[in-house]
């Protein structure tokens, strides 16, 4: 969820400070022990974005401070956002968003014409359980205080095994589903649409079909967490999760799946993308929750081993695809199971193909990690 002059957006604070918007605003932003809350006085906008174990506020709390010991990055200066989450914007303090384009005309073809043959996308060929568990150019920004070896959990094996063709084994949820792309948001809506063929539902049904084509069998959950309301979304997604878990007991996986988001001070938004193939593809980024802010998590580090694994295939099926793995301080309700992601497919500078082709990409990648032989 974006802001005019403050951007909070899932886990990730930015704040954007420009000359003509202090201007014509004044920004409150309210700490208590169960929401971050933000007020925009120029506008309607209000919104209470949930915040696992915040300590209340008292005359004497550094907000600032403490947002930028729990974020891992200065709010003073947004641009270093991008360049902890992608090597591709290290230093980089602006983009340029997309010019929009006319679409093409519509011809209509000849008689004698034979329309072009169109097949199914193929899965590439999977890695081996020994090259995925080599680490292939794994990387991390770590927000934590915790010390961890990408390099050892890749190799360690994993703490349950996926059955192909079996009951379902992967859940896939959305907490902040009304999450869209690049010119996709309702009127008066920044960055969210309730259409599921135009937020990140869109993009989950790509994933559960390649899963299903590779062989596993998954739940797609397609629940509105965030919408009307933004506030305590994490929780209702986690009344769903164990709804779930209870209703199959043979889940071992949960995919949180989101689209990432920044607003540059000039208006233009964050793009994170690659080529594969020559096609356009949004990039990928894996965020691990702990229990460094006290709620219980004791497994963490098994999810963190999957997502080391799933990286590594990634980044030999697909270099270039994989932003650093952004292991938090929060939660993000990934105690629910040793096989729980909360994956960030492209940006909201993003177009929602770039995101399904980078979706498509990713689940081929769990697939291998997750029946690696």
């Amino acid at each position: 969820m974006l802001f005019k002059t403050i951007r909070i957006t899932k886990t990730k604070i930015a704040v954007t400070l420009c000359a003509a918007v202090i201007a014509a605003a004044a920004v409150f932003v309210r700490l208590n022990g169960d929401t971050v809350a933000v007020f925009n006085e120029t506008g309607s906008e209000y919104e209470e974005i949930l915040a696992e174990g915040l300590p209340a506020a008292d005359d004497g709390f550094d907000i600032k401070g403490f947002i930028n010991n729990i974020l891992g990055f200065d709010t003073e200066k947004p641009e270093t956002v991008i360049g902890e989450f992608s090597a591709a914007f290290k230093g980089s303090g602006s983009s340029t968003p997309p010019s929009e384009t006319e679409a093409p005309a519509q011809t209509t073809p000849s008689p004698e014409a034979e329309p072009e043959p169109t097949t199914p996308p193929v899965s590439p060929a999977f890695p081996s359980k020994a090259e995925i568990a080599a680490g292939v150019d794994l990387s991390i920004n770590n927000a934590t205080s915790y010390s961890v070896d990408l390099q050892q959990l890749c190799a360690q094996e994993l703490g349950f095994s996926v059955e192909k063709n079996s009951e379902p084994q992967v859940l896939i949820v959305h907490t902040h589903t009304t999450e869209c792309y690049n010119g996709d948001a309702m009127n008066g809506e920044t960055e969210r649409n309730t259409d599921e063929e135009k937020n990140v539902i869109a993009v989950g049904n790509v994933i559960a079909e390649t899963l299903e084509s590779n062989g596993i069998h998954c739940v797609h959950d397609k629940t509105v967490h965030d919408y009307p309301t933004y506030q305590s979304a994490y929780t209702r997604t986690l009344s769903t999760i164990d709804y779930n878990l209870k209703h199959y007991p043979g889940i071992k996986v949960v995919l949180d799946v989101h689209r990432d988001a920044y607003i540059y001070p000039d208006g233009s938004k964050l793009t994170v993308s690659c080529d594969i193939n020559g096609v356009s593809t949004a990039q990928v980024m894996l965020v691990l929750g702990t229990d460094s802010l006290g709620l219980s998590h004791p497994e963490w580090r098994q999810n963190l081993a999957l997502a080391a694994k799933i990286q590594s295939a990634a980044n030999i099926m697909y270099p270039g695809m994989m932003r650093p793995i952004n292991l938090r301080r929060e939660r993000f309700n990934m105690h629910m199971t040793t096989g729980s992601l909360l994956l960030e497919i492209g940006s909201n500078g993003n177009t929602l193909e770039e995101a399904k082709e980078g979706g498509r990409n990713i689940a081929n990648a769990i697939s291998a990690a997750l029946t690696a032989q």
